[in-house]
């Protein structure tokens, strides 16, 4: 029993720290994106905003981007094209997430069912030998407590990771909230002006 939960110990390690990376390579200066939105919006409208915001990186970012090419095409709502790209954004930051926290409920129990496995072990041995071998008693508790121990490591390590990561996501989400809330308050005040382009420019 041990053994199993130590490979499923390895497995959602591996898996944590997958989404260590993806969620910090998530979190960016997003005040700094609004930023660089709302000046490269003024100078240089609607398309240089939104390639800027594609190459800013992150799933706020994309948000934004989903956001901008809706306005620019007219072919979705603002808020709708924005949701949409918000789910797919974050489903794909919570990948993995139910392997840890599945970790974190499965680690206890076999840790319990190594435990079982254990003391019927030492009633085995008891019934069959007394207290004549105590050693072989021993053995039997040995493996009952260890099991147990190294079940509830597991789960507490799994547990910790899954609320950090999904506490980093539901922070991540309301910056996306707020920096969306920012965009269609800047593309209201703007309404569908374009910047003209330099040859329009010199035809004017």
């Amino acid at each position: 029993m041990l053994v199993i939960i130590l490979g499923l110990s390895a497995v959602s390690l591996a898996f944590a720290l997958e989404r260590f990376s993806h969620v910090r390579k998530a979190n960016k200066d997003n005040q700094a994106l609004m930023d660089l939105i709302a000046s490269t919006l003024e100078k240089e409208g609607a398309e240089a905003a939104r390639q800027a915001a594609a190459s800013f990186g992150g799933p706020v970012a994309a948000v934004l981007e989903g956001g901008l090419e809706a306005w620019i095409s007219g072919n979705k709502t603002l808020q709708q094209a924005m949701e949409e790209k918000e789910q797919a954004e974050f489903t794909r930051l919570e990948e993995h997430l139910d392997i840890i926290a599945l970790t974190a409920d499965l680690a206890p129990l076999l840790g319990l069912l190594g435990t079982v496995t254990g003391m019927i072990d030492t009633f085995s041995v008891f019934s069959s030998h007394g207290m004549q071998q105590p050693m072989l008693l021993a053995g039997g508790i040995s493996e009952a407590l260890i099991t147990t121990a190294a079940g509830l490591m597991v789960a507490i390590f799994n547990l910790a990771v899954y609320h950090y990561l999904t506490k980093q996501i539901d922070k991540l989400a309301l910056q996306s909230e707020t920096c969306g809330i920012e965009l269609q308050d800047l593309l209201q005040k703007r309404g569908r002006q374009r910047v003209p382009t330099p040859a329009q420019a010199a035809q004017s």
